[in-house]
């Protein structure tokens, strides 16, 4: 990630104590802004991401345990579906709601990720498109993270 972008990320910086968080895993800095900006604009969440695989199954693991993880399917170093293996077979991770993203709509990847204990889908095209975008995060926010939304 270039440092123009790294500037406005929540990388490295994961909440500590009783902050709650949620981690987004994402490879691409636009697209990790972009999910960035409306989650916490519409969950008053803090959004803390993860460029890759390996990054984000460690930021998974950390202390405070995300309240939330979005999880992008292709990733460099572990793709989207072991690391969703890891969280869900983790005794210190498999109580956390992940909701895999992708771009592409294949339905073996929904079934794959439904296999492995997935607990939502979202499809980026639909985060992306203005008619939409509020309807699915806002959805998101109140299935998984049980806040009240007027």
């Amino acid at each position: 990630m270039d440092n123009a972008v790294t500037n406005n990320v929540h990388k490295d910086d994961i909440p500590t104590g009783n902050t709650r968080y949620i981690l987004l895993v994402e490879d691409c800095p636009s697209q990790a802004l972009q999910i960035q900006h409306l989650f916490e604009t519409f969950s008053g969440y803090r959004v803390c991401i993860a460029e890759d695989g390996i990054e984000g199954w460690k930021k998974a693991c950390g202390d405070p345990p995300p309240s939330l993880i979005l999880l992008d399917v292709n990733l460099p170093t572990l793709d989207g579906f072991s690391i969703l293996s890891l969280l869900k077979h983790s005794d210190r991770t498999a109580a956390i709601p992940v909701v895999m993203l992708t771009g592409l709509d294949r339905l073996h990847d929904v079934e794959h990720a439904i296999s492995l204990g997935v607990d939502g889908y979202l499809f980026k095209d639909d985060l992306f498109t203005p008619q939409t975008t509020e309807v699915h995060v806002q959805s998101t926010i109140k299935q998984f993270l049980k806040i009240p939304l007027p």
